[in-house]
């Protein structure tokens, strides 16, 4: 058991040194600054909870259908973290090759890999989880705690571990088929597809669950076992039954590991569309990666799914799409180092922008068409494809100022997460506020016209630095 807490060790420690001390984080004064808002913003959020939940639940009593009901959406959770956890490993080449220097067996690599990814995923369910957990426990106190464990945290262990098994699996089928060099474009699909079907599994599940907890009929979810044990022969019966359940399923993934292989760095070649200007070339850089052709055909994928299920959503799949804007300024360094030095700052923030915004825009169009189907009103649809467009430049500010390093995908968690917590934290407090739309949208255009300024004059500061040009 050492040398797997050694390298969960080591992976925990690469994660704060390289992540959490690049780019602006090398100041100490920014780290303290961000740790403390993200905790400020994870305080308000569970008070957010608490007040919304005393107002909606006046009898303790209830609680227990709502945990029941949470409980069959936990498995979806997992999965949707797992699945962003497991293709940021997947990019992890250069980390996952560092291991191999170390005095470990296959398996204890293996199982120091899923403890560090577990504790991910466990953070991630906790921050999505942590305002309904505190609205139980300020109305219930502690003697829901019992329902809370029974209900969520049991089965997010055990979800984690099929989830496991189930990519581990996958792995092996595509070495038996011979389509490992895929690995990298098929399985995020198949886990976004198997993710897609599952919220649309417990969308059909939840208004069953809440009856049968509020004794109106009788209804069996494999999500909630725990729970019905925990109800029926007491909490140490389900615990039991867990801790069998979770040794069984560590074995498993421990003879379901297959082995290593290298992930391809490109899956296709994209034909010049726009010839051979200098904003084409730009636009291949962009769209080229494996990551960008996934993200792309997971959001058609998804938005079609959606629209043959009849489910009447605005476009916010495309939000996934504006997440490649982190990796924007990385992608084009080769460019711009051997593009011409007599562009000015504008244009060659133009440069990094403007192929991301043309292909939200291509993306957008069959999206939008099939959301306006299902019946959504085409200026609901232009909102989003507005916030898509701010998005996408309030993250490549994220990736200038934060900017991903080669071979360690992790590094794109802190510039997203900076990014949702300032935009997040701007419209959230304006909603709460009841605020109208225009202020919203007012304070959504002066956050853009900022990022994009302070885009533009980070680069020009970032490539003199680069060139010797200034000193430090």
């Amino acid at each position: 058991m050492k040398p797997v807490l050694t390298l969960t060790g080591f992976l925990s420690r690469f994660l704060v040194r390289r992540i959490l001390r690049r780019g602006a984080l090398r100041l100490a004064v920014v780290r303290w600054g961000l740790a403390a808002a993200a905790l400020l913003a994870f305080t308000a959020f569970c008070a957010f909870g608490i007040v919304t939940l005393q107002q909606l639940v006046a009898d303790p009593a209830l609680l227990v259908p709502l945990l029941r009901v949470a409980g069959t959406a936990v498995p979806m959770w997992v999965l949707a973290i797992f699945t962003v956890v497991r293709v940021l490993f997947m990019k992890s080449s250069d980390l996952v090759e560092l291991t191999f220097g170390f005095p470990l067996t296959n398996r204890a690599r293996t199982l120091g890999f899923m403890l560090f990814e577990a504790m991910l995923v466990g953070i991630g369910v906790t921050v999505i989880l942590g305002a309904l957990v505190a609205g139980a426990l300020s109305i219930g106190g502690l003697g829901v705690l019992d329902d809370v464990v029974a209900c969520l945290v049991l089965p997010t262990c055990v979800s984690y571990l099929l989830a496991s098994v189930y990519y581990l699996l996958l792995e092996r089928v595509l070495l038996q088929l011979r389509l490992a060099r895929l690995r990298a474009f098929l399985v995020p699909v198949v886990l976004a597809g198997t993710l897609i079907a599952l919220a649309v599994a417990v969308s059909s599940q939840s208004e069953r669950v809440l009856f049968a907890a509020a004794g109106e009929g009788e209804y069996f979810a494999p999500q909630l076992i725990f729970a019905d044990l925990a109800a029926s022969h007491g909490l140490l019966a389900a615990g039991g039954v867990w801790l069998v359940a979770v040794a069984l399923l560590v074995a498993l993934v421990c003879s379901a590991t297959p082995r290593q292989f290298d992930p391809t760095r490109r899956f296709t070649r994209v034909p010049r569309v726009l010839g051979a200007s200098e904003f084409g070339a730009y636009f291949v850089a962009h769209i080229r990666a494996i990551e960008t052709i996934t993200v792309y055909g997971l959001v058609f994928a998804g938005s079609y799914a959606l629209f043959v299920a009849d489910i009447r959503l605005p476009p916010f799949l495309l939000i996934a799409v504006t997440i490649q804007g982190v990796y924007a300024y990385v992608s084009t360094e080769p460019l711009r180092a051997c593009g011409p030095r007599r562009h000015g700052p504008v244009r060659r923030y133009l440069l990094v922008l403007g192929p991301q915004l043309l292909a939200l825009l291509v993306c957008a169009v069959p999206v939008g068409i099939l959301s306006a189907l299902t019946g959504i009103g085409w200026s609901e649809i232009l909102m989003v494809l507005g916030f898509c467009a701010s998005n996408t430049v309030v993250l490549t500010l994220a990736g200038i100022v934060f900017p991903p390093e080669k071979g360690n995908p992790f590094s794109v968690v802190v510039g997203v997460a900076v990014a949702a917590l300032v935009t997040g934290t701007l419209l959230l407090g304006a909603s709460l506020l009841g605020l109208p739309t225009w202020f919203s949208t007012v304070v959504l255009v002066i956050v853009t016209a900022c990022a994009a300024t302070l885009s533009a004059i980070g680069m020009q500061k970032i490539e003199r630095i680069e060139r010797h040009e200034v000193v430090v």
